[in-house]
């Protein structure tokens, strides 16, 4: 009789904790160092902006159809960071949810989509918490304006 079991295999579990983590910090990094691909002068935005402005308004008073060009916005090093993230993050999640079919160990599984999760939900949340601090700042500088009719 052999007293001694087998070490359960946690490949597919180890892989998920190793992918969810690469993503993890990804996004961490890459939210803290900032954009890569620095975004154009605001002097030269709002001047598009001022530029688009004028055209329409003298197509209006001529009174001529304004067709806005449409700018194909073209994708930047950021762009593709966040969506090889969050491929990372989502290859975790399989890769964790294969585990768990594969009755592999509970922790490394979880700790892999745990870790995948947070990948994805970190971006939201931040999203979320910087629209907040808008909404706050924004409404204390409404709050000090006097509107009084």
């Amino acid at each position: 009789m052999n007293d001694r079991v087998a070490p359960a295999r946690t490949h597919v579990g180890l892989w998920s904790i190793a992918f969810g983590f690469i993503a993890f910090m990804g996004v961490v990094g890459h939210f803290f160092a900032g954009p890569i691909d620095p975004p154009p002068p605001l002097e030269v935005s709002i001047a598009e902006k001022a530029a688009k402005i004028r055209n329409a308004t003298v197509a209006a008073l001529k009174g001529e159809d304004y067709q806005a060009e449409t700018v194909v916005r073209s994708r930047t090093i950021d762009d593709y960071l966040t969506y090889m993230f969050i491929a990372l993050a989502g290859l975790a999640i399989l890769l964790a949810v294969i585990g768990f079919v594969k009755r592999e160990p509970l922790r490394a599984v979880a700790a892999g989509g745990a870790l995948g999760l947070m990948a994805i939900t970190f971006q939201f949340v931040m999203i979320l918490f910087f629209v907040l601090v808008f909404v706050a700042l924004s409404s204390v500088v409404i709050d000090q304006l006097d509107f009084s009719f």
